[in-house]
């Protein structure tokens, strides 16, 4: 028998958008294959990856990286190593030092641990529409906090004028009882794959200092920005803005950043935390071929830089394919590896007037599975109306093709 907790855990079924390539994926031997845009990782590196750790990063191992010597959290040479990356790529407006950064398996286990330091049970945690759906699964399972998503209707929510829509929710959600105690936010966003700009990064901080609340900013996708160049032009992290100048408090303000997406390599699960907020460090509270991989400066400069042209041309592809077939998609986005595409005019209007829109969206995305083809729904991205769905496009070549085709 389970505790309490347990079975809201088990009817969560949070496995079940996570169980790997289909039972017959799409390949060069199987073209009836399913062809799945579902999970973001960035598939066009993987043999990039693959080789570096196979020839450079597993010679690095030493005695003291198998042991429990320097803590749970990530050894001295990792945290000194992302400390640098930082450091090189976010250009943080005050140092980052090792101290500043915690480690753990995955930047999943480090929102659950955020949602469980910062809110208690009945808490609220401020989000805005559409967003990445499995933190619902990562932050409000755990921690039994309340997420409250924030509609923009049709307001910009990369403008600064957003910060009145969420006040408006901060404020209603109080009204109801509900304490908020942060506001979370993708940058790079996931699904719309825009970056924020630093004025309105700005506007979200003096916001979350007015009310006293933290500003979680979510990056892992802050160097698979392609852009039109090999640039990173476009994303300002949230360490970049000094908040002294501003009238907030350095110790409102968290970054998560990651392995898993910039660098290709979503099943080493290691992800890390970082702030300058000591006691939500320590509330917070193996790693050996990261380090290597940050530590050679070379390697990632490289790999970071053909990971853009990929992921660019990858994207130009699947958006001149949405383009012929007269698809609409959200547009500006520069990051990340997929597409906010809009399939509203594929509803079965029967199912809408029946019964809603959202239905009828399951039924397209039952429908796309009879075809071969898996994506991520609107419903899921707690998206403001259905028929929009997240189509991934950082595959190979072929399989993105057919998958579009069909």
């Amino acid at each position: 028998m389970l505790s309490t907790r347990g079975e809201t855990y088990a009817k969560a079924d949070l496995a079940n958008s996570y169980l790997g390539t289909p039972e017959t994926p799409f390949d060069k031997d199987n073209k009836q294959g399913v062809v799945s845009f579902r999970n973001a990782e960035n598939f066009l590196m993987h043999d990039v990856m693959l080789e570096y750790i196979r020839t450079q990063a597993a010679s690095s191992l030493e005695h003291s990286d198998l042991t429990y010597h320097e803590g749970p959290f990530g050894s001295t040479r990792l945290r000194t190593a992302m400390a640098n990356h930082i450091t090189t790529y976010f250009h943080p407006a005050t140092p980052i030092s090792p101290d500043h950064i915690i480690f753990a398996n995955g930047v999943t286990s480090l929102s659950a641990l955020c949602a469980l330091s910062l809110t208690d049970p009945g808490d609220g945690i401020l989000l805005g529409q559409p967003i990445y759906g499995s933190f619902n699964g990562d932050l409000r399972v755990p921690s039994s906090c309340q997420l409250i998503y924030t509609p923009f209707h049709d307001d910009d929510q990369f403008s600064p004028d957003v910060v009145a829509r969420y006040e408006e929710a901060f404020l209603q959600a109080r009204e109801t009882g509900v304490t908020i105690r942060a506001l979370l936010v993708c940058n790079p966003h996931n699904p719309l794959g825009r970056c924020y700009p630093r004025e309105t990064l700005e506007a979200l901080l003096r916001f979350c200092q007015k009310y006293q609340i933290h500003l979680i900013s979510d990056e892992v996708y802050a160097l698979s920005v392609y852009g039109d160049d090999d640039s990173t032009d476009g994303f300002v992290s949230i360490l970049s803005l000094d908040p002294v100048p501003l009238g907030v408090d350095p110790a409102l303000i968290h970054v998560l950043y990651g392995m898993s997406k910039d660098f290709a390599a979503s099943g080493l699960r290691l992800g890390c935390l970082i702030s300058r907020n000591e006691r939500f460090l320590q509330a917070v509270l193996s790693m050996s071929i990261a380090t290597a991989i940050l530590e050679d400066r070379d390697f990632v400069d490289s790999f970071l830089q053909k990971s853009r042209r990929l992921l660019r041309s990858q994207r130009d592809l699947a958006a001149r394919a949405l383009d012929e077939a007269g698809i609409p998609y959200a547009q500006g986005g520069i990051a990340g590896f997929f597409l906010w595409i809009d399939l509203s005019k594929c509803l079965d209007k029967a199912i809408v007037t029946s019964q809603d829109g959202w239905a009828a969206e399951l039924d397209l995305s039952r429908r796309l599975q009879q075809i071969g083809v898996e994506m991520s729904t609107g419903y899921a991205y707690h998206n403001e109306v259905p028929g929009w769905f997240r189509v991934l496009f950082s595959l190979d070549e072929e399989s993105l093709k057919e998958g579009l085709s069909r």
